[in-house]
């Protein structure tokens, strides 16, 4: 706060003592007013900022979750290749062929800590209503896909703790040489049930890509960004979820 300093003489009259008073409420106004100013552009800075790191966050999540697509895109056909050499090793009776080298890409997932900084730091009323509301979507996306995330990893790891029983051949892939038909039929459904699950979560990169897009293209109506979900990930989909 500004302090405001009033005249040291000694006041005589009447006249003097109101000069001096309102010398005081001027000088009081004055200190309000040039402090709610500086409060006022510091706000705008600060809405300023953060709109400008929020959208930065909205384009990353763009570019990883596409990268993060084109990976599990890969591991999926690694993956139908592998469930269909299992199926004809049951249906045939003979051994399961070598697996095809899984180079599968490196990827970034999505994440959203701006945001969720911006939510703990009580700053969302920084910004409109639209705007909260649009980040708040792309939220509950993030949310589902950080679940399907954990589910994925699951399944994978099922998978390898499977191979695992198995031994090692010189490439470093499991001997299934010896592999029972209950273990090809394990085999096959743990395949199935990772399969499902990267899938599961491939759609919904595909959503938060849509939610991402509507946001980084200014758009905070819902309606708007629910029709680029739909868009991207694929409408049928969407419908067991919205």
């Amino acid at each position: 706060m500004l302090d405001v300093h009033a005249p040291h003489e000694v006041l005589h009259t009447w006249k003097g003592f109101f000069i001096h008073i309102a010398t005081i409420v001027v000088g009081l106004f004055i200190a309000v007013a040039l402090e709610q100013s500086v409060e006022a552009l510091h706000r705008r800075h600060e809405v300023a900022a953060l709109r400008e790191d929020l959208h930065a966050e909205s384009r990353q999540i763009v570019t990883d979750a596409r990268g993060s697509e084109a990976s599990h895109l890969y591991e999926i056909r690694w993956l139908t290749t592998r469930i269909a050499q299992t199926q004809v090793a049951i249906r045939e009776r003979h051994p399961i062929g070598p697996r095809e080298p899984n180079d599968m890409p490196n990827y970034v997932s999505p994440d959203i800590p701006i945001w969720r900084s911006a939510k703990a730091g009580g700053r969302t009323p920084l910004l409109t209503k639209g705007e909260v509301n649009a980040y708040a979507e792309v939220e509950y996306v993030q949310v589902h896909l950080d679940e399907l995330e954990v589910a994925k990893n699951k399944a994978r790891s099922a998978v390898k703790s499977f191979n695992r029983e198995f031994p090692v051949l010189s490439n470093g892939d499991p001997d299934f040489s010896s592999a029972t038909p209950e273990n090809l039929h394990t085999y096959l459904g743990l395949l199935t049930t990772a399969y499902e699950a990267i899938d599961a979560y491939t759609h919904w990169l595909r959503i938060i890509i849509g939610a991402a897009s509507a946001v980084v293209d200014g758009k905070t109506s819902l309606d708007e960004i629910y029709a680029s979900e739909r868009k991207v990930g694929g409408g049928d989909f969407l419908q067991n979820f919205m």
